[in-house]
């Protein structure tokens, strides 16, 4: 085994300790809502910022989303709202499954991803 210098300890630290504060974000933004809804406020000040609190609707889509695309194309409004999947574009040019003209107009550079498991 290759000796990481403690690296790899520090960054499995550091994605459990981003972890634990996006836990606590989340239920820091719950209570804000409450605290602003009890209020019955949409600022709420703290010593040094002012937080907004905007309500908003949130649209969910179907989990089976067949019947959905298949009613826009009908409508004729699939060339307006759909879009490029790039996370399923990007994989496809890499293997060369793409035409060489499209590809052409793409660049291929190397990055770098890490992830942590545990010891076995």
């Amino acid at each position: 085994m290759a000796n990481d210098n403690g690296l790899v300890d520090e960054y499995e630290k550091l994605q459990k300790l981003k972890g634990e504060i996006e836990t606590k974000i989340d239920k820091i933004k719950e209570e804000l809502i409450e605290l602003a809804r009890n209020k019955n406020t949409d600022i709420l000040f703290g010593n040094n910022k002012k937080c907004s609190i905007k309500e908003y609707y949130k649209v969910i889509y179907p989990e089976d989303k067949s019947l959905f695309v298949e009613l826009i194309k009908k409508k004729g409004l699939y060339d307006k709202f759909s879009s490029i999947n790039y996370l399923k574009l990007s994989p496809a040019i890499i293997r060369g499954e793409i035409d060489n003209e499209i590809s052409a107009l793409t660049k291929k550079e190397k990055a770098f991803r890490l992830s942590l498991k545990d010891l076995v």
